[in-house]
């Protein structure tokens, strides 16, 4: 399996990080719908532990399926293993008729994505609260030259993940089975 290296950065000026990641030179993707399914194993908890299996499609592209296993809310806490499927809503069929996941969500988040120099910085924008940041790289090291690129040092959170986000806004997102725009 894959280890993750990334963290969220919440309350961030998205217009300010655009204008900085641009400035950059980043190559920047065109903002896209991201559409997911979650089925939880273990529910994932606001102190960011949690296993689940995610099937997700952004804009056109191929679908994935990933498995996801957080350990905790430290930048290399998650583990992935993901593979592309051909079709959404059946690989959502099929994955609903299975018994044993403890919970079952549709969530829709719309996302711009940045590369500089093998980190990928993503702004993730969801319904009912702000947009956020999340900084990705093939090492912690990388994570924290993200953040200084941006002048962000100490403002990172962690991987925390998308139900303590929530919570830290008043939002038990496992209340929620529909999550639309």
């Amino acid at each position: 399996m894959q280890q993750e290296f990334e963290t969220q950065i919440v309350d961030v000026n998205k217009e300010e990080i655009i204008t900085k990641l641009r400035g950059l030179g980043a190559k920047e993707d065109a903002e896209l719908l991201q559409k997911r399914w979650v089925f939880d194993m273990s529910p994932c908890t606001v102190d960011s532990k949690g296993e689940w299996i995610r099937l997700r499609q952004v804009g056109n592209k191929k679908p994935t399926l990933t498995y996801k296993n957080k350990a905790g809310s430290g930048l290399n806490e998650t583990t992935e293993l993901e593979v592309t499927v051909d079709d959404f809503e059946k690989t959502a069929l099929i994955l609903s008729q299975v018994k044993g996941f403890t919970g079952k969500y549709y969530q829709e988040n719309k996302r711009i994505k940045f590369e500089y120099k093998g980190i990928e910085f993503t702004l993730d924008t969801w319904p009912m609260i702000p947009t956020y940041l999340e900084i990705e790289g093939r090492s912690e090291a990388d994570v924290h030259k993200g953040l200084t690129l941006l002048g962000l040092e100490g403002k990172d959170q962690g991987h925390l993940g998308t139900v303590a986000i929530y919570h830290r806004y008043g939002i038990e997102l496992h209340d929620i089975a529909e999550l639309k725009f």
